[in-house]
């Protein structure tokens, strides 16, 4: 009889019940850790030397088919083999400096060199993204907003909607005051002040311990939030459309979400196009953090922006290969709650999409998602519990 150990976290329990000594763990799980890379538009003449690397170190790299022949000047590439064999390739690669060969040594170092999440302290609260999915609330100000437009956008209201959901277990009430569905007009920055600070300045005197994010691009509007007692800044535009944002996140040291969006919420569903969805998002990423870390902004969470410039392939592709944007080393949030590419597989309308939005955000969430952005949090807070005793088990 013979079992195969697929997940990586299953190598420990197996080598204990063995009875291996335990000082051998690590070399074990370091032998044993398959890795499989991919690069995207390198020299062709640098990638016939990473075959040759990787072949001599006991992997392999895929390439194009005419790569050998020199008829193709770039091609992707897919990097095979062990943990060790990466380590042996990235110190040959010191001696060939050459097609580019030295940006992928980097690359493969700090891949390797990675490190566990980050954990961030807020407000009493200990966010270990290592251990535990988190549960954000959706509270929207807005008389608009696709889902809930109007339901809370009084201080009464949006405080009773946030007690409700802190009662059903979300770690984070995210407030917003413009809506950003498709086609959503821009609101002026006074009158999303007049809606978020207020209803954030009552959550937070009601409720001292909760954590609250400031959904909104603007920086006066964040500055207003934060005043009033907000702890996170979440912009769909990854701090892009207001010059002021990341100055402002890194002078008070805040946590920010980071999303992708192609074109402006006014604009970004007629006809969004890509070539490669994943390397697109994975390229924005790494200028964006690279952008914010040079900007003084630390805390960074990334959001692939589902429905923001996307088409329905597009949205699921996302999902099925978010472990691609693991390769940050940042904690993901996903926000799928009963947006209309729900709606397009189901055919079912906005509030008939709890099951179509459970599904996706557990595929997420088994995928790399370490927050999710929801409507309905019991839910969630139940379907997270379950999956992690699975995991756990």
């Amino acid at each position: 009889m013979i079992a195969e150990i697929v997940k990586r976290e299953d190598l420990d329990r197996e080598l204990e019940k063995i009875g291996t000594d335990r000082a051998a763990f690590d070399i074990f799980e370091w032998k044993s850790r398959m890795l499989l890379l991919k690069l995207y538009d390198i020299s062709g003449k640098g990638a016939n030397i990473l075959k040759q690397e990787f072949i001599g170190a006991g992997g392999d790299v895929a390439v194009h088919r005419d790569v050998a022949s020199w008829k193709k000047e770039k091609t992707d590439c897919l990097l095979i083999g062990t943990e060790r064999t990466f380590r042996k390739v990235a110190d040959k690669l010191k001696f060939e400096p050459f097609f580019g060969l030295t940006d992928v040594r980097e690359t493969l170092i700090k891949f390797l060199e990675r490190k566990s999440l980050p954990i961030f302290n807020i407000r009493n609260k200990e966010f270990d993204f290592n251990k535990h999915v988190f549960i954000m609330g959706i509270l929207n100000t807005t008389p608009d907003s696709f889902s809930d437009g109007g339901r809370f956008n009084d201080i009464d209201r949006a405080l009773k909607h946030a007690e409700e959901m802190l009662k059903e277990g979300a770690d984070i009430i995210d407030v917003g005051g413009e809506s950003t569905r498709p086609g959503a007009e821009k609101v002026p920055q006074d009158v999303e002040i007049e809606r978020t600070a207020p209803v954030i300045a009552a959550i937070r005197k009601e409720f001292k311990d909760a954590v609250i994010s400031i959904d909104t691009y603007k920086s006066e509007v964040a500055k207003k939030a934060i005043e009033n007692g907000a702890d996170i800044i979440n912009d769909i535009s990854g701090l892009r459309f207001d010059e002021n944002m990341a100055p402002l996140a890194a002078k008070y040291d805040i946590p920010v979400v980071a999303m992708h969006i192609k074109g402006t919420p006014k604009n970004m569903q007629k006809n969004p196009h890509y070539d490669n969805a994943i390397k697109e998002l994975l390229t924005y990423f790494a200028e964006r953090i690279k952008a914010l870390n040079n900007a003084g902004v630390e805390k960074i969470i990334i959001d692939p922006g589902i429905g923001f410039g996307k088409r329905l392939r597009d949205n699921l592709q996302i999902i099925k290969h978010l472990d691609a944007f693991t390769i940050f080393n940042l904690p993901i949030l996903l926000g799928v709650s009963r947006k209309s590419f729900i709606g397009a597989v189901l055919d079912e309308p906005t509030d008939k999409r709890l099951v179509g939005t459970l599904a996706a955000n557990m595929q997420g969430a088994q995928n790399g998602a370490n927050i999710l952005r929801v409507h309905d949090v019991k839910a969630h807070v139940e379907a997270v519990k379950m999956l992690e005793a699975i995991k756990n088990a």
